[in-house]
């Protein structure tokens, strides 16, 4: 196991005990995404198909209104979860850019 997959793992478990088996189901829809300092995760209107959970890193949530002036929402550090969550939830295109603040994963 990996130590990324380690670490969402016990995340869950603190809320949820899971079974190896429920556990390995769990773990096999993940796939790790690693990102560069000001790289995007999400981007205005696109669609947003998960949520991610950070191991490393900090990610920012942000939109950007019509004056051109980003305004912060969120931000996520290691053991934390950030999407677009409206768009997630409501199957619509994102309104919110998530970008790395730093290497993360």
């Amino acid at each position: 196991m990996h130590n990324s997959q380690q670490k969402i793992l016990t995340h869950v478990q603190k809320d949820i005990q899971l079974s190896d088996e429920e556990a390995a189901e769990f773990l096999s829809i993940l796939s790790e995404v690693k990102l560069r300092k000001k790289q995007q995760l999400i981007q205005l209107n696109e669609e947003v198909s998960s949520e991610y959970f950070v191991v490393e890193g900090c990610l920012q949530a942000y939109y950007v209104d019509e004056n051109g002036d980003n305004h912060i929402i969120q931000f996520a550090i290691e053991d934390w979860w950030i999407s677009d969550f409206e768009a997630f939830f409501s199957n619509k295109p994102a309104k919110l850019f998530v970008e790395a603040i730093e290497d993360s994963v």
